[in-house]
């Protein structure tokens, strides 16, 4: 009867499984330790940048001015939604944001105390808002959806190179119906001065 494999798979199941062929470096430090971090840095948890006088003045006026319409309509709940809303966005825009640690491994991303395995994870994208790089990364789960990685000073394409070995990457940023209304409001009826 011919042998049909070299090795005997009963008495040797822990051997390391053969790599694909791609970047050596890689190949080498994973074959010694499966579960390593890539990449880590540092970086605040969300865009910040400070706001003048007139977005915090056009943000109350806009919510009065509804609130008056809610009040004519006996809508005491909404009014109290708006004021709390109004209480949202000054807090998050006059209060800079924590800095905290995020981790690319081999088994997944870290932002802080949460960890995401890659399993959870769909796809990325890299973008910029308000003069900030991003990494955005869709996720398979209802609640968050979607998370927003700040790179601070690290390297987009070392970023790139990292997670693009477990995830599929957009060279265009997928954009739902709410992103494309979302900026076109915010086009049209800033809340700042643009002259500023």
């Amino acid at each position: 009867m011919p042998k049909i494999f070299k090795k005997n798979l009963l008495t040797s199941p822990l051997d390391i499984p053969e790599l694909p062929v791609g970047d050596e470096q890689w190949e080498n430090d994973e074959t010694q330790d499966p579960v390593r971090t890539l990449i880590s840095w540092t970086a605040p948890a969300r865009p910040f940048r400070k706001k003048d006088r007139s977005f915090y003045t056009t943000a109350a006026i806009l919510v009065i001015l509804i609130s008056m319409i809610a009040l004519l309509a006996g809508e005491m709940i909404l009014i109290g939604a708006l004021f709390a809303f109004l209480f949202l966005i000054y807090v998050l825009n006059f209060v800079p944001p924590e800095d905290l640690e995020y981790k690319i491994s081999t088994q997944g991303i870290t932002i802080g105390d949460h960890f995401y395995h890659f399993q959870e994870l769909d796809s990325f994208w890299f973008s910029q808002k308000e003069g900030f790089k991003l990494l955005n990364v869709l996720t398979q789960l209802r609640f968050p959806a979607q998370l927003i990685i700040m790179l601070g000073e690290e390297d987009e394409e070392e970023v790139k190179k990292a997670v693009a070995r477990y995830l599929p990457f957009h060279e265009i940023a997928p954009r739902t119906l709410i992103d494309k209304w979302s900026d076109s409001l915010q086009k049209h009826f800033p809340l700042e001065n643009p002259h500023h």
